[in-house]
C-alpha cells in the first residue's frame, strides 16, 4: 500500500484553526480521522476558546512529513 499523507486545516466556530497531518488512504478518510482526533484529543491542541465544534476548511495531499498526528 502506498502512504498516503494529508493536511487537514480544522476551523472551530470560524475563529481559530489548527492543522492535522493524517496519513490516510484518502482525502475523505483523513477529513474524518482529523475530525475523530480533534473530537477525542482536541484538548491537547492550544486554543484560546474552550468551544469544539470543529469544520474541516480544507484538505490537501502533501508530500511525506516529518511528523504525522494522527494514522487512519
Amino acid at each position: 500500500m502506498i502512504r498516503r499523507f494529508y493536511s487537514v486545516v480544522v476551523v472551530r466556530s470560524v475563529e481559530e484553526s489548527t492543522e492535522v497531518i493524517v496519513e490516510a488512504a484518502s482525502e475523505d478518510q483523513a477529513h474524518s480521522t482529523a475530525l475523530s482526533h480533534l473530537t477525542a484529543r482536541g484538548d491537547e491542541y492550544m486554543w484560546h476558546s474552550p468551544r469544539k465544534d470543529f469544520i474541516v476548511w480544507h484538505k490537501r495531499e502533501i508530500a511525506p512529513p516529518a511528523i504525522v498526528d494522527v494514522i487512519a
